[in-house]
């Protein structure tokens, strides 16, 4: 029997700097653009992704993109889900072509609604005074997501963007799929997803490993990393990551 970890990245191996204090580093994670040590293992983090590398096949599934992903320290071998799913990659790094052209259809009939979805969004921040920085994220060419930050993670600038944004979009009549972690308010594309792309890249791995049984872990922080995580047999969250703050705060109801 094989071992399958889809593991997700930033909150789940590492923390930045910010979060994690540097008594508790256990070593470098990932770079940022200068070459300079950005985000760091915990001793426990360190140990745990030691044992996936010697025990199993590990598949990162990340909203990074190509250029932040290639300043992550540790080498990954077998394949790679990137911008939240818009982007997978072979083992040896190159994008799957079929993969790459289911994509690019989807972006293509949304593009026009994540641009104005940015434009609003630096609306929304400069009429408002809200001081927050807006990008239009791309894949294969073409936008594939909006995020919205608060350089100082000031809550009542992201609060306040998130509901002036919301409406906007109702207003307008823009489908796009939202989802907030921490700093980052986010519009995608509808048809990107973590699990869409985890699926199909389990898929293929499946048809590598033909004829031998196969248990699979799904490793993540946030709710978003859920429905790639409920593919797998089992699943593996952080102490006090978003996912588990969820479950604890709400009253849920046993069935």
């Amino acid at each position: 029997m094989h071992t399958i970890a889809l593991c997700d990245l930033d909150d789940t191996l590492f923390f930045t700097g910010r979060k994690l204090d540097e008594a508790l580093r256990a070593g470098t994670a990932t770079l940022d653009r200068t070459g300079e040590p950005h985000s760091f293992h915990s001793r426990t983090q360190a140990h745990l992704l030691g044992t996936l590398l010697r025990g199993a096949t590990l598949v990162p599934v990340t909203g990074r993109d190509r250029e932040a992903f290639e300043r992550v320290v540790m080498s990954f071998e077998s394949w790679a889900v990137l911008d939240h799913g818009a982007t997978v990659l072979r083992p040896g790094g190159q994008p799957d072509r079929a993969w790459t052209l289911v994509m690019r259809e989807t972006l293509e009939d949304q593009a026009e609604a994540l641009r104005l979805a940015a434009q609003a969004a630096q609306h929304i921040s400069d009429l408002m005074h809200l001081d927050c920085t807006v990008r239009l994220h791309e894949a294969s060419g073409l936008p594939m997501m909006v995020v919205v930050k608060h350089p100082y993670a000031l809550q009542n600038s992201l609060d306040a963007m998130s509901q002036q944004w919301a409406l906007w979009r109702q207003e307008a009549g823009i489908d796009l799929r939202y989802f907030a972690n921490g700093n980052n308010l986010t519009v995608i594309a509808r048809g990107v997803s973590k699990e869409a792309a985890a699926a199909y890249v389990l898929e293929q791995l499946r048809e590598e490993h033909d004829g031998e049984e196969l248990v699979t872990l799904g490793l993540g922080d946030s709710l978003a990393d859920v429905p790639f995580m409920n593919l797998c047999d089992f699943a593996l969250t952080p102490g006090n990551s978003q996912l588990m703050r969820a479950v604890l705060e709400n009253e849920l109801e046993q069935r």
